[in-house]
């Protein structure tokens, strides 16, 4: 994995090449707003884009409003018999070359309208509220909870199982789901 950050433009030419490649695995991305996108290939071919809760077209559609990410591949098999979502056409050609024609135009063009992300860091918010809720050692087991997993979901719940009740848990998780604007 590089570890520095890059324009997104950079991390999709190395898909390109494994696409051309027709390699199979999964292209995993951070962004310097610390969200996460997975797109798993096979034999070369895009078989799903997810980027933070968001799949598919919706999920590439994010991905164009990203400045700066770094990329790792992990080869290997994936599972055919997962359910997955198609993608549009519009959006696999974006992904798959149209992002430099939109660079051209914009350096930041969406494959259609979307709405801009938040500039909330959902890891400061989330160590916000478990520190609330668990005092100074909320940061390590948010540590912790961050290292193990990219969902965010699984983060919370995670974090919210050091609670003493499950009263508390369903507050915690209300509230931090509340804070990060996810209701």
């Amino acid at each position: 994995m590089v570890s520095e950050f890059r324009p997104l433009i950079e991390v999709l030419r190395e898909l390109q090449v494994l696409v051309q490649k027709k390699m199979s695995g999964h292209f995993f991305i951070a962004t310097e707003s610390n969200h996460s996108s997975m797109i798993l290939l096979r034999n070369g071919h895009v078989d799903e884009v997810t980027f933070s809760r968001y799949r598919s077209d919706e999920a590439v559609k994010q991905l164009a409003n990203v400045s700066g990410a770094r990329a790792r591949f992990q080869p290997g098999k994936v599972d055919t018999s997962a359910s997955r979502t198609p993608l549009g056409e519009a959006a696999l050609q974006w992904l798959l070359g149209g992002f430099e024609r939109d660079a051209a135009v914009s350096p930041r063009a969406a494959p259609a309208a979307a709405p801009a992300p938040r500039a909330v860091n959902p890891r400061e918010v989330v160590e916000k509220v478990t520190v609330t809720y668990l005092g100074p050692i909320g940061t390590l087991i948010c540590d912790e909870a961050f290292a193990s997993t990219d969902n965010l979901d699984q983060v919370l719940q995670q974090i919210s199982s050091n609670l003493s009740t499950p009263e508390e848990s369903k507050r915690f998780l209300a509230e931090a789901r509340a804070a990060l604007g996810n209701g």
